[in-house]
């Protein structure tokens, strides 16, 4: 039996609705019970996440923005790491962004522009406050610039921050058409082993799940890394020997779980 388990959300544990739906809520209630360690591991904004796990009713520490922020199940802050300032300022100039929705991630709010050459689509996700330009925002307190857009347009967005900033963020991809920018060295995986190191939990002791590129990081240092079969293509090329736990719209995760606790 696992000693702890971290799952990523879209794509993950959230059904197509993104939604936790009744069985995979009653299923982390049971894995609680036994004193399994739940981690939600997350790309999103710490205050969606709240909104999402409120009625668990079990305690979950939460990764989110990719691992620039931890909270332990309480609530309180164990980590955060922002961008720094100037590299903000170099990543949400129009030139750059053109083409996409920006958002930039702050602690109590997300800010977002669309940039020339985007085109606004039915059921657009909502992604922060809109603002008409963001080319002159002070660059502090950003934990995370998310681009929206084209895979191919986000390809030339991606070459460009590469050129300018090279090693000194940490680029990746949550879902194709979103392109995400940290600190170096932020990832989910660096999050999660800080966050098991603090609880006494070895990392072989721990299952993890996950479906994009994101997750690449997690799934390499955990004993029990989970691919789901929705997985991103280029995910699955990485780690081609990483078992498969199902389709995110069948609870898979839950599934999986309840195989691990004996419950089917």
């Amino acid at each position: 039996m696992y000693a702890a388990i971290a799952t990523d959300l879209d794509g993950t544990l959230l059904d197509a609705g993104e939604t936790i739906t009744t069985f995979t809520a009653e299923t982390l209630r049971a894995a609680a019970t036994r004193g399994i360690e739940l981690i939600i591991a997350t790309g999103r904004h710490v205050r969606d996440v709240r909104r999402l796990t409120a009625d668990l009713g079990v305690p979950i520490s939460l990764i989110t923005t990719n691992g620039a922020r931890v909270h332990d199940s309480d609530g309180t802050l164990l980590f955060a790491e922002n961008l720094a300032a100037d590299h903000v300022r170099t990543l949400i100039q129009p030139e750059l962004a053109r083409g996409s929705l920006m958002s930039l991630y702050l602690d109590d709010r997300r800010l977002s522009c669309v940039h020339e050459g985007y085109e606004l689509r039915e059921g657009e996700p909502e992604l922060g406050e809109r603002q008409a330009d963001l080319s002159q925002h002070s660059g502090e307190g950003v934990a995370k610039v998310l681009y929206t857009g084209r895979p191919a347009r986000l390809a030339e967005i991606e070459a460009n921050i590469r050129q300018r900033l090279g090693e000194q963020v940490a680029v990746t991809y949550s879902q194709p058409d979103y392109l995400e920018v940290m600190a170096a060295g932020i990832n989910k995986g660096q999050a999660l082993s800080s966050l098991l190191a603090r609880r006494g939990i070895d990392l072989a002791q721990c299952a993890a799940f996950g479906d994009g590129l994101n997750d690449a990081e997690m799934l390499q240092v955990v004993g029990h890394p989970f691919r789901m079969t929705n997985a991103n293509p280029r995910l699955t090329a990485l780690l081609p020997r990483v078992p498969e736990a199902g389709h995110h719209d069948e609870a898979g995760v839950a599934h999986q779980i309840r195989k691990a606790l004996a419950l089917i």
